[in-house]
Parts: C-alpha cells; structure tokens; sequence
C-alpha cells in the first residue's frame, strides 16, 4: 500500500470519525428536543384533565370530567387509559395493561367558609377589600358566625399513555432531521474525502517525484530534477537532492573526462615507444652513438610523461578535485616541446615517410605556465597530424613571439576538413571525415578535445584554417604569463 492511500485512508477515517461524532451528538440533541416537547405536550393533557376534574368536583358532575376523558382517547392515539377514584368508587377506561406510561395525582376542592358579622352601630361602619386580605373596621360591638364548609370532595386521577405509540411519534418527528442530518454528514463526509485525497495528493506528490528520481539516478541517469517549489521540508529536500544530483553529475563526468584523457595521454606516448622498440627489434637505430642516446633519451621522457599522467591521475583521485596536483608554472621554451614531440613521434612519421618541418632557431618563444599542458597542446596537436597526413607529407611546425602572446601553429598537408565538421572539431569523441577515413586512421576523437581543454585552462585558443583536399592548419595562441590553471 502507497502513502498517498495510506494517508488517504488516515485521514478520510479522522475526517469521517469527527463528522458522524458531530451527526451522533446532532441527532442525540433533536431526540432530546422532541421528547422534551412531547412531555410538555402529555404535561398540558394532564393539567387540562385535572382542572377539569377540579371543575367536575365543583359541580358535582362526573359525566363532564368521563366525556372529557373518553374524547381524549378518540383524539390522542398514546392515550389509552385512564382510572377515576373517589372514596366510594373507581371507573376506568380503557384496558391497564404493561406497556404504559402513568401519571397520577389527587385533586379535592374545600367548600369556603362563611362568615356572618352583625353590628350595631351609630356610625358607619367601613370595609375594604385588597389583595392583602378583608380589612373590616366596627365602631360599635359585632357579632360573628362563622359556617364551615364540607369536607373536601377528593378524586385520585391515573392516566396510561401508550410508551410504543409515543416512541413512534417520536420517530416519525425525528425522521426528516435524521435524514436531513444523515444527508449533511454524508456531504461534509464525501468533501473531507476530497480533502484528504487533495492533501495526500499535495504531500506524497514531491515524495512520488523523489522516488522516481531516485530510480532514476540508480539506473544511471544523473540529469533527472525534482521539482522544488515549496520551501517547507519536502522542498528542502527536493533542493538538496537536485544539488546532489547536480554534483554527481559533475563527478562522474569529471571522472570519466579524467580517465579518457589519463587512457589518450597514456597512448600516445605508448605509441612513440612502440614504434621506437619495432625500430630497435628491426635493428635500425644503432647500439651505440648519438643516435642511440636520442631514442633513449626520448624514450625515457615518453616512460616520465606517463608516470607523471597517471601521478597527476592519482592526485585527482584522491582530492576529488579538477585541479588535482599541477606542477608549478615556469618558462617553457615552445621550440624544445615542438621538438620533443617531433622526436616521439618519429617512427611512426618515418613509416609513412612523413618530414617535420620545424621553426628556426632564431624563432624562439616562450611562455610562463604548466608545462604538462603545453605538452597535451603539441603532442594532441603533432599526433593527430602524423594520423591524417598522406605518406611522403610534410607537417610545418611554426612559432611568433609577440610582446604579451605567444602563436603555436601545425600545419599538414593531408585531405583536410569538410566546412561542416569545423564546429564540432573540438567536441569530445567527435571524429570529422567520411566512415572510411575514420576506419583507416585510428582514434579516439578526444586529441583535439584534450588540446582544447589545456588551452583555455592556460588562458588560450585553438583556431583552426582547413579545405578539403588542401591540408589543415591549427593556431594555438597562449598568453606569455598564463594563469594558473584550474582543470585540463
């Protein structure tokens, strides 16, 4: 089960508890209510009955207060009983029987006593007469004969009332409230429904989000973003899961740029090695002389621009950052890293025949930055113009010093480059060129996105001039004093 349904449920439950204890108390105060009016109802019957009974006693007619009771019976259908008493005797109508709600009382008249008062008097006498009493004022002497009267007259009244009759009445007026009640719970029932389901709706909404992000980014796609609108806990936490995604996301890519570029800088200066070992197994280059101690020298600087890749792939590794650990920015002189590379990657240049060209001594710069990535620059930049220039070719290397910047130019004359692959040239793993130059020649398509790369963390450009057929031109311009580089 969900949470949205078990919320729902929750508070549906809650919702619907609270409605049918308000309709339960409802209902209980109209019942109140109604019974309240059917007892005064009964309680003016019964006083109508014993001033009418007072009255018979007056009169001494009996028949009045029967014809009064038996026309209640034929008019009030919860009357069904009732039992006159005096001292000599007792009728009753109707049948007494279980199931009857009596009321009793006595109800007697004393006659008035008189009083009789003879004066004898010059003066007038006074007499008056108030609600406090009888104020009589005799000048002379009085006499006064009292005559009490009878002995009261007393009757013993007992009604019966119908308890079943009176609870159907009861019902019958209760009956419209309760529907009308029913009705009303039933309404504010159905409308907390729909809260409830609004609210479960409006809570589980940002978490069912998250839950599907979260299944995402386990199936590996880090580009996935929660909505955050609010800014109460779901919101934070739809904010901080973004941020973490986000971050991941920069990590993973980081990682992977970092191990294509540590798998391309590793390659090729393996391939520089290699070809000088075919050469050394073939027996061309000398066991002694200054030829030997050249490739030596060059194959030593190739087996230390590996080991300083992988140490700077581990110093990345282990900070977690882009910067990693870079070696200090000094003066590097271009002239000595074109001629480095050249000599790298010599072997395969000569299997193909192909002749560098290289600057004149007198065209020397330099400039002040990370000699790792002035090396990414040329190699990337020197390799990918041995791959794609025709045998028996020529790769031009140049240089020009100006006064704040330094220009770094490789020409070729290979089959060059269609205008609409000169965008995307520098796009990682982007490979320009028809299927099957891209067969023949190998590659990864990150050279010239690693050169790049190296360039602008140093402050530089990379431009590049090509036609089909007519060979390619990179220029590299750097400032003299580069920054200090913050990624690769």
């Amino acid at each position: 089960m969900t949470i949205r349904t078990k919320l729902t449920l929750m508070t549906s439950g809650l919702v619907c508890a609270v409605v049918l204890a308000v309709a339960a108390a409802v209902t209980a105060a109209q019942r109140s209510a109604i019974e309240d009016q059917s007892r005064r109802r009964l309680q003016g019957l019964t006083d109508g009955v014993a001033r009418l009974a007072q009255e018979s006693i007056v009169n001494r007619d009996r028949l009045m207060l029967f014809s009064y009771l038996m026309h209640l019976q034929k008019e009030h259908a919860e009357f069904a009983f009732a039992a006159v008493s005096s001292p000599e005797h007792t009728s009753t109508i109707g049948a007494d029987r279980p199931g009857l709600i009596y009321w009793t009382t006595d109800v007697a008249v004393r006659r008035p006593i008189k009083y009789t008062i003879s004066t004898i008097s010059d003066t007038h006498d006074s007499l008056s007469v108030s609600t406090a009493g009888v104020s009589l004022s005799v000048a002379g002497s009085a006499q006064v004969t009292v005559e009490e009267g009878r002995r009261p007259d007393a009757l013993a009244l007992k009604l019966g009332f119908d308890a079943a009759v009176l609870e159907a009445e009861i019902a019958k007026a209760l009956d419209p409230l309760t529907r009308r009640t029913a009705a009303i719970a039933g309404a504010f029932m159905f409308l907390g429904w729909l809260g409830a389901l609004s609210l479960s709706k409006l809570l589980t909404t940002p978490l069912s989000a998250l839950a599907t992000a979260v299944s995402a980014v386990k199936s590996g796609d880090l580009d996935v973003v929660v909505a955050a609108g609010g800014s109460d806990e779901l919101g934070l936490l739809a904010k901080h899961f973004n941020s973490m995604t986000a971050h991941l996301k920069v990590l993973t890519q980081f990682r992977e740029d970092l191990l294509h570029t540590l798998t391309h800088e590793l390659n090729t200066p393996l391939g520089g090695l290699k070809g000088y070992l075919e050469l050394w197994n073939e027996g061309k280059i000398p066991a002694e002389g200054p030829q030997r101690d050249e490739v030596l020298q060059t194959m030593t600087a190739a087996v230390l621009r590996m080991e300083n890749s992988l140490g700077n792939a581990l110093g990345l590794f282990r900070t977690g950052s882009r910067t990693g650990v870079r070696a200090p920015k000094r003066s590097v002189w271009l002239h000595d890293l074109l001629s480095e590379a050249c000599s790298l990657f010599a072997p395969e240049a000569a299997a193909k025949k192909i002749s560098f060209v290289l600057p004149p001594e007198d065209q020397r710069a330099y400039v002040h930055a990370d000699p790792e990535l002035l090396r990414q620059i040329v190699a990337n930049l020197v390799s990918n113009a041995v791959k794609y220039t025709p045998e028996q070719g020529h790769i031009r290397l140049s240089l020009e010093g100006g006064e704040n910047d330094v220009r770094l130019r490789v020409a070729d004359d290979g089959c060059g480059i269609a205008a609409e692959d000169l965008p995307h040239l520098f796009t990682k793993f982007y490979r320009a060129g028809p299927d099957a130059d891209r067969r023949r020649v190998k590659g990864t398509g990150l050279g010239l996105n690693i050169a790049m790369k190296s360039a602008l963390a140093l402050g530089g450009t990379i431009t590049v001039a090509s036609e089909p057929g007519r060979g390619s031109t990179f220029t590299v311009t750097l400032p003299k004093f580069a920054p200090q580089p913050e990624a690769a």
